[in-house]
């Protein structure tokens, strides 16, 4: 019988060999990337945002400001992680952020500082100022 073979007497071999090749079910939820996590057996809350949860931390950041996004599910009572609160306020919910299209005048000074600056979009958003 060769080493590469999936069947034995007993078919064995065909159960080492899954047991070798798949991942525990422990292993999947670990933490890392692709895994879930929870804190203090509660669990975060994952998913789209609701309305109630925009309220909340609009009230919290206008109390307390930007920073320490970690003490919001910690004082706020939202079942978010810090990250996810972050990310929440400085994409949607920041009062003063522009969305829609470019000016004209904003689309040709990115043009002029790409031109001068090649693919460096985090040192062109210094010299530009997009806001309204």
């Amino acid at each position: 019988m060769s080493c590469l073979s999936n069947e034995s007497d007993d078919g064995s071999a065909a159960n080492m060999k899954d047991q070798v090749e798949s991942p525990s079910a422990d292993e999947g939820s670990s933490g890392g990337p692709g895994g879930s996590f929870s804190v203090g057996g509660g669990g975060l809350k994952k998913g789209p945002w609701t309305s109630a949860e925009d309220a909340i931390l609009v009230d919290y950041v206008s109390k307390h400001g930007e920073g320490n996004w970690n003490a919001v599910q910690k004082y706020s009572g939202l079942s978010r992680c810090g990250k996810s609160c972050r990310l929440r306020w400085a994409n949607h919910l920041r009062p003063n952020l522009k969305k829609g299209p470019f000016t004209p005048e904003e689309e040709q000074k990115i043009i002029e500082l790409h031109a001068k600056m090649g693919n460096k979009w985090a040192k062109m958003a210094t010299q530009v100022s997009l806001l309204p």
